[in-house]
């Protein structure tokens, strides 16, 4: 990654210009996307701030941090459970149940207007409508951020910074690669801005670290020559564990490390067993250990294949409950893996 001076906010708003106001470096993307490193921004778009056991919440007046042990946040009950929901459990069916309960109390709460417009991106039944009303979420999500700023300024900057986010989402899918490129890039540009000064008020914070570990992870897939382990940094800080442990797979997934990402998805496992989402990444890291891993015998070969097959049928088993897109790229990568349906 690229390292540039850190500019003013006059700069931020115009990514044509730069004002240099302090020696201390900010990241930048600093490199020309493909058509495969958008595809990765979309799904891990999703992934970041979607897309989880749905425990009934006694009183919705309740704090929950899904995110801290110590010194919670506030976050509302019914958002955490929500977000317990998409991510733990990836229950997308009954998260968007909860995420429409939790605005009758807790709208305040940027966390969730990303949540929701995270919930119209995973939905493609009918996608034009969807990514308009992903955009109005996102922009709701940076309202609610700035409005947080004087009473929590690290969580305010933070999801301003995801709005940018989900609007380079919303670009890169509306307007397709080459169109929406050039504005996609700026957002995400301004996302990094907004994460890092997040970062200079509370860099060990694991909420924070969540969401800069993943887009870390995004650049180093993208960029050539990058540092995975230097991006897996910010994961190895982040909570809950469930995500952090995902995050690091899906990097080592990436990066053709097959023994590392089983490693990992198999901590994501300990902590959220019952996620389809994670079963379906560790029949990927399988398959993928059978295809890039030398020395292999047939009979391990066979072996990994047996055993890619079992986890994907096995996260299929819970097709209903997923955002229809996922379900359907996992029964096209069972059924290639198979030559047969798998639902």
């Amino acid at each position: 990654m690229k390292v540039l001076p850190r500019t003013s906010m006059k700069a931020r708003n115009n990514p044509n210009k730069i004002f240099r106001i302090s020696n201390k470096p900010r990241i930048s993307l600093g490199y020309k996307p493909h058509k495969r490193g958008f595809r990765k921004l979309n799904r891990l778009i999703a992934a970041i701030l979607a897309g989880v056991m749905f425990m009934p919440i006694a009183s919705p007046v309740l704090a929950g941090d899904p995110f801290r042990t110590d010194n919670p946040s506030g976050i509302g009950a019914e958002t955490e459970a929500a977000f317990e929901l998409m991510f733990r459990d990836g229950n997308f069916l009954e998260a968007q149940e909860t995420v429409d309960r939790a605005f009758a109390t807790e709208a305040d709460e940027p966390l969730l207007h990303a949540m929701k417009a995270s919930l119209y991106y995973m939905n493609n039944k009918d996608a034009g409508e969807n990514l308009e009303f992903m955009r109005d979420y996102a922009i709701r999500t940076r309202k609610a951020a700035q409005a947080l700023m004087s009473e929590n300024p690290m969580r305010g900057h933070l999801y301003t910074g995801a709005s940018y986010l989900l609007e380079a989402g919303y670009e890169v899918t509306k307007k397709g690669v080459v169109r929406g490129a050039a504005r996609g890039l700026s957002l995400v540009q301004q996302a990094l801005d907004q994460i890092e000064l997040a970062a200079e008020i509370a860099p060990d914070d694991p909420e924070l670290n969540l969401i800069k570990g993943y887009m870390d992870m995004l650049v180093a897939s993208v960029v050539p020559l990058a540092d995975l382990e230097d991006a897996l940094g910010s994961l190895r800080k982040a909570g809950p564990e469930y995500l952090k442990w995902r995050g690091i797979a899906l990097g080592y997934r990436d990066a053709k490390l097959p023994n590392e990402a089983l490693a990992a998805v198999e901590k994501a496992l300990v902590h959220s067993p019952d996620n389809p989402e994670i079963v379906y990444l560790k029949g990927q890291i399988l398959w993928m250990k059978r295809d890039h891993e030398k020395g292999l015998s047939d009979s391990e070969k066979t072996k990994l294949s047996q055993d890619a097959e079992f986890y994907f049928r096995q996260a299929l088993t819970k097709h209903e409950q997923m955002a229809p897109a996922v379900a359907e790229e996992i029964a096209e990568q069972c059924k290639g893996l198979t030559g047969a349906d798998c639902i």
